[in-house]
């Protein structure tokens, strides 16, 4: 667990996971879970932009199935709206190569596609808590 300025204190890591598929965003939660990572589930963006008001954020996932033609403009919108370091991380139900390309042409920093390996999150939760 990342403690803060080298004191004693631990940094709590929080991430929101966007996605109305409840399975996989409690299989997504649990792996996140399981590394040390506090989670919220929402399923829109109405939800994801208040909760990013309310609390500092870590990472962000967005299911792009569960955002469609809205995901490239929420990336916009999320860059826009937070002022602090953040990891957006796009899913994607799709394991072509051209998906997870897609994704990352819309500006997130990483892309997964289902079903989520725990070593491919876990590399990209080791690059965005180093960060």
């Amino acid at each position: 667990m990342a403690l803060a300025n080298g004191l004693d204190k631990p940094v709590i890591q929080r991430a929101i996971v966007v996605d109305n598929n409840i399975i996989n965003a409690h299989y997504l939660k649990k792996m996140l879970a399981d590394e040390g990572m506090e989670i919220t589930i929402v399923s829109d963006t109405i939800q994801l932009y208040q909760f990013i008001q309310e609390e500092e954020v870590k990472m962000v996932f967005l299911d792009s199935e569960t955002l469609g033609s809205h995901l490239e403009d929420t990336i916009f919108q999320l860059k826009q709206r937070i002022s602090y370091p953040v990891t957006i991380v796009g899913t994607t139900p799709y394991s072509l190569a051209g998906a997870r390309k897609k994704l990352i042409g819309m500006g997130v920093e990483f892309a997964l596609s289902t079903p989520i390996y725990k070593k491919h999150l876990r590399e990209i939760i080791k690059s965005a808590t180093i960060a």
